[in-house]
C-alpha cells in the first residue's frame, strides 16, 4: 500500500500514531500508515463472547497485525472497514450489530465483516463448523437477505484471491437473473 500514495491518503482524523509526515497532505486529506496492532487475545476473546461465535483463527491473526484505514487487496472488490486502534473493535461490533437487520445476519450465524462492491455483504457462515473457526466466507445481497451464495472457502483464501475473482462473481450473480 505505501508506495501508492494515494490509498495512503484519509479525509479526516487520524489517531496521531497512524500519522505520516513523509506524506504531503492534500486536498483536506493526510497521510497515514498502518501500525501494528494493539489487540490482544483476551480482547479478541471478549470481541467473540459479544458476538456469540467464535471468529477464523486467520481472521484474529489479520486484526492482531495491523490497524489501517484502507487495505487494498488484489480482488478489489472487497472493502475491508477502517480498523483503527480500538481495544473493544468498534467498526466489527457495528457491522454485526447495527447493519441492516442483525437477526438476519448475526441471528442467523453469519458474521458480517467486509463489503462486496457496494453490492453485499461478506460475512463468515458459523453454521458450518471447521478446524480453528475457518468458516467459509458468504455473499449476501444487502437489498434481499435471503439472497446467499458461497465466495471463499475461508478466509485465507479471500485473502489470496486474484484481482478477477470479483468481476468473476458479478459475471456469476448477473448470470442468475439472466
Amino acid at each position: 500500500m505505501s508506495q501508492v500514495e494515494i490509498h495512503m491518503m484519509f479525509p479526516g482524523d487520524i489517531p496521531e500514531e497512524m500519522l505520516d509526515p513523509s506524506i504531503e497532505p492534500s486536498n483536506d486529506s493526510r497521510g497515514w500508515k498502518p501500525i501494528k496492532s494493539i489487540l490482544t487475545d483476551d480482547d479478541l476473546d471478549k470481541l467473540e463472547g459479544k458476538i456469540g461465535h467464535p471468529l477464523p483463527h486467520s481472521y484474529r491473526e489479520f486484526l492482531q497485525y495491523k490497524h489501517f484505514y484502507s487495505l487494498i487487496i488484489s480482488d478489489r472488490a472487497v472493502n475491508f472497514p477502517d480498523h483503527l486502534p480500538d481495544k473493544e473493535v468498534n467498526f466489527l461490533l457495528g457491522h454485526v450489530f447495527n447493519y441492516m437487520i442483525p437477526e438476519k445476519i448475526i441471528g442467523k450465524g453469519y458474521i458480517y465483516f467486509a463489503d462486496f462492491e457496494d453490492y453485499g455483504l461478506l460475512c463468515f457462515d458459523t453454521n458450518e463448523k471447521r478446524e480453528n473457526n475457518e468458516y467459509p466466507i458468504v455473499y449476501i445481497d444487502h437489498e434481499d437477505l435471503e439472497d446467499i451464495h458461497l465466495y471463499a472457502n475461508n478466509f485465507l483464501e479471500l485473502l489470496e484471491a486474484d484481482a478477477d475473482r470479483g468481476d468473476g462473481f458479478v459475471e456469476y450473480l448477473n448470470s442468475l437473473s439472466a
